[in-house]
């Protein structure tokens, strides 16, 4: 059995999707100006058009530069998606140090109690997998896409995940105990 929790690929596509027409828009302004000048056009009567100053120049590299990154990322997480939680014969691993970082792994002797459940965010109820660890030790203070709720309770934030965090606490429940009881079977197969 593996449990492996996966970012949603259509959400973070969706997400890239957002960011084409800034894409589009920044390329017309740094280049030949056809859609925006058209647009103008339109806002404007001839008389009173605008001229592009530098600092719209400046914007539009900006805003280049970000959707890009969008969409690139957008593409990376619909091919390829970020495992966020990860059941290992040696723990719980659990992605908490941001992108291009490795991941936390909480051994399952540290894992007391992992379940579904919601908290406050600026007004917004969110879902999110809590888990219950016997010593914070080894993991950030201030996690990427988790919150400490309580004090040895992590709560993990799963609106953008492609399972049910209720589903997802429930098959890395039944992996703990799968884990324990093989090394106990393996245990007892040593002493004889």
């Amino acid at each position: 059995m593996t449990v492996v929790v996966r970012r949603s690929a259509v959400k973070m596509w969706l997400l890239a999707i957002g960011s084409i027409p800034l894409l589009v828009i920044s390329i017309d302004v740094v280049t030949k100006r056809r859609i925006t000048d058209w647009l103008r056009g339109i806002v404007f009567a001839p008389a009173d058009t605008q001229i592009y100053e530098p600092r719209d120049v400046i914007w539009a590299y900006a805003l280049l530069i970000f959707s890009t990154v969008i969409v690139l990322w957008g593409l990376k997480e619909l091919f390829l998606p970020t495992k966020v939680i990860e059941c290992l014969d040696r723990g719980l691993a659990l992605k908490l140090r941001g992108p291009f970082r490795p991941t936390d792994v909480v051994p399952w002797s540290d894992v007391v109690n992992v379940r579904s459940g919601r908290i406050e965010d600026d007004g917004e109820r969110l879902p999110v997998l809590m888990v219950t660890v016997l010593d914070r030790g080894g993991l950030p203070e201030h996690p990427w896409g988790a919150r400490w709720v309580e004090g040895r309770v992590l709560g993990v934030l799963a609106q953008d995940w492609s399972q049910n965090p209720k589903h997802v606490a429930d098959r890395i429940s039944e992996f703990s105990t799968e884990v324990s009881v093989r090394k106990r079977s393996e245990s007892l197969e040593t002493e004889q």
